[in-house]
């Protein structure tokens, strides 16, 4: 199964050094991924608190079968304090980025249904499901959203970046010692190891098998993020179609890009802009990199080039055997 390798991917992509008898770690299928937890330090009652935390954020932000769906059928409803918050921070987004987020083409994400029915649009329903798909119909706000005109939400470019703020939350409040949460494509590393050395996250190669990878960052308290187009994508008369969409097309982007990798102090800033980052190509999302601060960038180009800010510093390791081209961006 994909989702199995996936998680495989994930585990070897992580080193982990050492253990000690304090470690506990758990593994969950939820937001429709696998996630991983592995824990030091903290209570017992640590880890319960985060499966329930999760599981509660699944139901609430599922476009397919939770609150998110619920409120998209009724055109609108009260809305959770996790909702809102998550609206409230799509926004942000959505006007940094020039739209190249956007949390509002649930019309032509259900209409591709990438992963699931894997259907081609025709250019009219992709028109239709566009002119549905504008910030102007949605307004919320003291707990209630109203969307008019079909527009249907649609978190999953931000969901689980933003479900890995509220874990780090919890681990800082129960004052855990260190941490690793794999949740599908998103790493948040908590803390040190036990031995005191920092976390070791590995990039995958988009061109290779899950279990590739191009270089590793040593990290403590970050998000590292990626999207691409080798992630959920389906194959019709020899054509490729992956999940990232144009929002001004409705197509998948046409990228020189693979892959766009986030490294940040959010897990919903990371995951909102490595999908933004993906849309604007490899100099919008220098150029937007240069006007912004806050996170740092891992770029895979089509032609073989691998491009990181200069913000990384030393802290990473290139694996010698990929043969790509490395650069630094500056400011």
């Amino acid at each position: 199964m994909k989702k199995v390798a996936l998680l495989t991917a994930l585990l070897l992509a992580l080193s982990i050094l050492c253990s000690c008898a304090s470690e506990r770690t758990t593994t969950l299928y939820v937001m429709d991924t696998f996630a991983e937890i592995t824990i030091y330090g903290g209570n017992e009652n640590v880890m319960e608190r985060i499966e329930n935390t999760l599981y509660d954020l699944d139901g609430e932000l599922s476009a397919t079968n939770g609150g998110v769906y619920e409120l998209n059928e009724n055109g609108g409803g009260e809305t959770s304090e996790y909702i809102e918050s998550l609206l409230c921070r799509s926004e942000i987004y959505y006007e940094k980025t020039g739209g190249a987020f956007s949390p509002y083409l649930g019309q032509v994400i259900d209409l591709w249904g990438v992963g699931s029915k894997n259907y081609v649009p025709t250019g009219e329903e992709l028109s239709s499901a566009l002119i549905a798909s504008s910030a102007e119909n949605v307004e919320h706000g003291e707990g209630n959203l109203v969307l008019r005109n079909g527009v249907r939400l649609n978190f999953g470019a931000i969901a689980k970046g933003y479900a890995t703020d509220v874990i780090r939350d919890i681990l800082t409040e129960e004052k855990v010692e260190g941490a690793v949460i794999f949740l599908g494509g998103n790493v948040y590393v908590h803390g040190t190891k036990p031995s005191g050395e920092l976390f070791r996250v590995a990039i995958r190669d988009p061109k290779g098998s899950d279990n590739d990878w191009i270089l590793a960052l040593e990290l403590t308290d970050k998000f590292v993020i990626s999207s691409g187009d080798y992630e959920r994508y389906f194959e019709e008369n020899g054509e490729r179609y992956h999940h990232i969409f144009s929002p001004e097309t409705g197509y998948p982007v046409e990228s020189d890009l693979r892959a766009v990798c986030i490294i940040a102090d959010s897990g919903a800033m990371a995951d909102a802009y490595s999908t933004a980052l993906y849309v604007m190509g490899s100099q919008g999302a220098i150029d937007f990199w240069r006007e912004n601060e806050g996170f740092e960038l891992v770029l895979v180009g089509r032609d073989g080039t691998v491009t990181l800010t200069e913000g990384i510093g030393d802290n990473f390791i290139i694996n010698n055997e990929k043969d790509y081209k490395y650069e630094v961006a500056k400011r």
